[in-house]
This record gives C-alpha cells, sequence and structure tokens, in this order.
C-alpha cells in the first residue's frame, strides 16, 4: 500500500505521453487516409464526445471503491484503441478509434487522480496532485519526440506514414500495464469506511461555494493553454517566425510548467495556495494580452516562461480547491466534474477563439482570452475573500 504512489506516477507519465503524441499523430493519420479540414474536425472533436458523457459515472465508480478496476481497464482500453488506429483503412474506423481513445484516456485520468484523495491524508494533496501534475507534464513533453522519431524513419518520401508511430505509443501504454497491476485493490466497503459525509448529486455540487469559481479556473487555464498552442502559430506566421521558432517558444512554456510543478511543494511552504491560485489566472492576464503586443520572439518567450510558470501551479491546486468543496465520498466524482467542464471548455472556447481570429486576427484571441484569465482572477479574488480557498 505505501508504495502505490510510485506505480500511479509512472503510469501516468506513459499514459499521457501515449494520448498527447497520438493526438498528432491522428491529424496526419486523417490525412494520410484522405481526410481534409471538416473530417479532422470532426475526428478530432469525437476525442471529446464520451468524456462529456460518461466523466461524473466514472467518477461515482471511483468514489465507490473501483479505482483500481477504471484505471486498468483505462489502460488495457488505451492499447486496443492506439492498435485500431494503427491499422485502421478508412476515416470510421479511424474516428471509432478516436472514440474509445477518448474514452480510454477519462478512464485512466479519473482513476489516477481518484486514487489521490482515497488514499491520502489532507495535507498531502496540494503534493501529491502537484507530483501527479508532474508526471502529465513530463510524459506529454516526452512522448511527441518518440512518436515524431519513429514515424519520420518509418516515412518516406511519399507521405507521412503513422502506423509505426501509433503502434510505438501503444508500446508506450504496455509499459504502464505493470504499474497498473500494481495499484491497490480498494473495495467499496473499505472506501466508504475511508470517507465521511454522504454522496453529493451534481447540481449540489455546483451549487456548493466556491465550486464555480474553482471549475472556471481550471477550465479557463487549461483552455488557454490550448488556444495559445492553435494561434502562437498563427501569430508567428504573421510575423515571420519559423516553425521551429515558434516550436521552441511553446516548448520554454511546457518547460515552465514542469518547473513549477517540480518546486510547487517548496512554494507551498512559502506560499499560501490561495494566491498561487490567484497568480495561475490573474497575473497570466497580463503576458497573455501582451503577446500580440510586442510581437519580438525574446520577449513573447519571457512572457510565455511565466504564464507557463504560473499556469503549471495553477491546475494541480485547482483539484486540490475542488476536493475541498465536497464530502469525501464525492471527491472523484468532483474531479471528473471539473474535467467534464475543461472538456466542455476545451470544445467551446477553440470555436469562439477561431470565430474572433476570423474578425480581429489572431492578437484578438490572445487580448480575449486574457479577459478570461482577468475574469477567472476575479471570481477567484472573490472566494478567497469569502474564505472558500
Amino acid at each position: 500500500m505505501t508504495r502505490w504512489y510510485p506505480h500511479l506516477w509512472a503510469g501516468t507519465l506513459l499514459t499521457q505521453a501515449a494520448y498527447n503524441a497520438a493526438r498528432m499523430l491522428v491529424s496526419y493519420r486523417v490525412l494520410e487516409l484522405g481526410g481534409h479540414g471538416i473530417a479532422l474536425g470532426v475526428i478530432t472533436a469525437l476525442f471529446s464526445l464520451l468524456p462529456l458523457i460518461v466523466a461524473v459515472p466514472v467518477g461515482r465508480a471511483v468514489d465507490n471503491g473501483h479505482p483500481a478496476g477504471m484505471l486498468r481497464a483505462g489502460v488495457f482500453l488505451t492499447i486496443g484503441a492506439l492498435v485500431v488506429i494503427a491499422v485502421s483503412g478508412d476515416l470510421v474506423v479511424l474516428a471509432i478509434g478516436n472514440v474509445l481513445l477518448g474514452f480510454a484516456q477519462i478512464l485512466v485520468t479519473v482513476a489516477g487522480q481518484g486514487f489521490i484523495p482515497l488514499l491520502s491524508t489532507s495535507d498531502q494533496l496540494d503534493r501529491r496532485f502537484a507530483g501527479w501534475a508532474l508526471a502529465t507534464s513530463i510524459g506529454q513533453t516526452a512522448g511527441l519526440p518518440v512518436a515524431g522519431l519513429v514515424t519520420s524513419a518509418s516515412s518516406g518520401s511519399g507521405g507521412v506514414a503513422t502506423t509505426a508511430g501509433l503502434l510505438a505509443l501503444a508500446g508506450l501504454a504496455v509499459l504502464a500495464v505493470p504499474s497498473t497491476l500494481l495499484m491497490p485493490v480498494v473495495g467499496s466497503a473499505a472506501a466508504r469506511a475511508r470517507q465521511h459525509g454522504e454522496a453529493q448529486s451534481v447540481p449540489t455540487m455546483l451549487r456548493t461555494p466556491g465550486m464555480r469559481a474553482a471549475m472556471f479556473s481550471s477550465l479557463v487555464v487549461l483552455t488557454s493553454m490550448d488556444v495559445l498552442a492553435a494561434f502562437l502559430p498563427v501569430l508567428g506566421q504573421q510575423h515571420g517566425f519559423s516553425v521551429l521558432l515558434v516550436t521552441t517558444l511553446l516548448m520554454m512554456r511546457t518547460g515552465a510548467a514542469i518547473v513549477s510543478r517540480s518546486f510547487l511543494p517548496a512554494l507551498l511552504r512559502r506560499v499560501h495556495r490561495r494566491w498561487m491560485l490567484l497568480a495561475a489566472t490573474l497575473c497570466s492576464a497580463v503576458p497573455m494580452a501582451l503577446i500580440p503586443v510586442i510581437p519580438h520572439p525574446v520577449v513573447i518567450g519571457a512572457f510565455l516562461v511565466i504564464v507557463g510558470f504560473l499556469w503549471g501551479v495553477g491546475q494541480p491546486l485547482t483539484m486540490s480547491w475542488v476536493v475541498s468543496l465536497v464530502t469525501e465520498r464525492s471527491r472523484a466524482s468532483a474531479l471528473s466534474l471539473r474535467l467534464t467542464g475543461n472538456r466542455l471548455g476545451q470544445v467551446l472556447v477553440p470555436l469562439g477563439a477561431g470565430a474572433i481570429a476570423g474578425v480581429a486576427g489572431a492578437g484578438g484571441v490572445f487580448l480575449v482570452t486574457a479577459v478570461l484569465l482577468g475574469t477567472s482572477g476575479g471570481l477567484t479574488w472573490r472566494a478567497i475573500r469569502k474564505n472558500l480557498v
């Protein structure tokens, strides 16, 4: 039982590496199979379809003592989904595989997060959520070069061949199986014995003071990352930045997030979590707004280091914020509700950003995103004043 956290950490790193890199390779697979913009948009959206529907029921299952079963099912489904995508010969099979991969990710993510409040004391939550988020960041960063190198090596002059890269990602998921099998099985009776309070319904959780501010903070930070990744290349193209330069700038953001999550336990010993939650949104609004105003790569790089560091602490701290607002019997459900909000934001905000870009250009997207970050900061400040953080 005492060694469960390193196993969770290793399994999280390997599976998140597979998910993040697979999303890139699925785009290339769509093009490989003759699809274009509309098909790519639909298949990409299908990844988030089932998570929107099943996240809360999966959270209920975890709360009721089945985190190990959900985690193992998710890892094995990940392997199967990646194989389906790798051997897909048409867009329909590819779409089915991507739906299954999205379902697998929500199983692994909710179960992995759910283990932490179930097997941790209250004073361990921030540190363990930070470690889990760190594993996610490292995995997402490491998966891309693995997929890229294997895909490049297997592709010829005729175009990009994704099968080998996708199978390599399935191999990463296979490496996560031993850690998954070594996670403790917590039966429903044992889970209830560890938890106090009654299970709360979704409307009850949403009405809990501070919950909507916590969910909005998480949603805005996550969708800001997506908007940045999608529209920095557009802004860079407008100002003559090379692809390598834009990639380097984006890696500076992810690198800063890894650093902040590595040092989060030390930071929490010096700065109260409420002020770091406030900084994650309010203090990142200004550099986000200034990115299109001062389009110099060195300046943008400095801004991205700042926002990356702040967003890196924001995500794990919203996890512990959410679970602190509900009964112990509803902690995994609250985390899954947070993930549902994140997924909804990942669908709606980029669509809105695209519409803004069509009217005001890429610079307008950064300004609107900064407004959202500032608004979230205001809601967090209001929650702090009411002692809800």
